[in-house]
């Protein structure tokens, strides 16, 4: 995402490629079994590069920017942080209560906010990118802070989590390579200068991030395909939770925006930030620590396969309510 300059051509196709590797992980799961089961190692490795990559080109001093804008930036991580992981316990005991490794598995992908499709979608809805790049960071730092709180207190009560295995997994695939991005980013900007990093390593960054994440969802599917084909009931499962989650946290957003006075552009990020969930720490955590429980890693990749067409119809929902009752507010 080029800020302010609108859709690159990777974010233009990143959903509809995103899908098509689901389809060809499940292909190869079902074709080549053996080939399948050897890319565990896909996934981990790929997973650390795509985390990696974000957290060098997000800009720390950005942190600071969010509050230029107080009103939405604070809604917005109260929202992500506060109301949404309780939610999803609730959301998960009403529907999954009977089926726990998958009632974890919502947990996980619903408490990590994206890191990155919601800028896409605040883009084309016309909503306030530059705050949304303020607020990557702050979504970057307190995941890593809160997560193993949300997962000790919300999933511990589900199933047995061995905890040093959560700080180990979290310490591998969001400390170390957020320490390592940040001292990446620090180097080449010294060396060659901002102008530099943000003309020719970020563009690069966001390709390699992008092969690397049809890696990690191609092997996803692959080596944990099996188990969607020996439990095709977990995909139904996961529909109507997910579902009661994404329009009625967009509902909320929008009513507090109207209820704050927030502008439009305020209002779409608003909506985008709180509802797309597809972090690639919850797929990092899934994998690494809870290897006895396949399902819950297969809930937390079955998640964007069913948010991305939601975020569609979201967006054009959010498009036509500019046109009427919220055209007031487009200032």
């Amino acid at each position: 995402m080029s800020e302010g300059k609108g859709l690159t051509l990777l974010d233009k196709i990143q959903p509809a490629t995103l899908i098509l590797s689901v389809v060809i992980g499940l292909l190869i799961a079902q074709r080549f079994p053996r080939i399948a089961a050897s890319m565990g190692w896909v996934v981990t490795s790929g997973i650390f590069v795509v985390i990696y990559s974000v957290f060098v080109s997000t800009e720390l001093r950005e942190v600071l920017k969010a509050f230029k804008n107080l009103k939405p930036a604070l809604i917005a991580l109260f929202v992500n942080f506060v109301l949404v992981p309780p939610y999803a316990w609730f959301l998960g005991y009403v529907f999954l209560r009977n089926q726990p490794d998958v009632w974890v598995g919502l947990i996980l992908y619903l408490i990590t906010p994206c890191i990155g499709w919601y800028l896409i979608f605040t883009d084309l809805a016309g909503g306030n990118v530059p705050l949304g790049v303020s607020l990557l960071a702050w979504n970057v730092l307190l995941q890593i802070a809160l997560m193993p709180m949300y997962l000790y207190f919300l999933a511990g009560r589900i199933i047995f989590i061995d905890f040093s295995q959560i700080l180990r997994s979290i310490g591998i695939f969001l400390v170390l390579p957020f320490t390592l991005g940040w001292v990446t980013r620090k180097l080449i900007v010294r060396v060659k200068g901002g102008e530099y990093f943000r003309k020719f390593v970020k563009p690069s960054l966001s390709l390699v991030k992008f092969l690397a994440l049809i890696a990690v969802i191609i092997a996803m599917f692959a080596s944990q395909g099996s188990h969607l084909l020996e439990n095709p009931f977990v995909l139904a499962l996961m529909v109507l939770p997910t579902l009661v989650y994404f329009f009625s946290i967009f509902a909320l957003s929008l009513l507090l925006g109207r209820v704050l006075d927030l502008p439009y552009s305020d209002i779409a990020l608003l909506t985008f930030t709180t509802t797309a969930r597809n972090s690639e720490a919850s797929v990092a955590i899934a994998v690494t620590a809870f290897p006895a429980n396949p399902l819950i890693a297969l809930v937390v990749a079955i998640g964007p396969s069913i948010e991305l067409p939601v975020l569609v119809v979201l967006l054009q929902i959010l498009l036509w309510l500019r046109r009427g009752f919220l055209k007031v507010m487009s200032r």
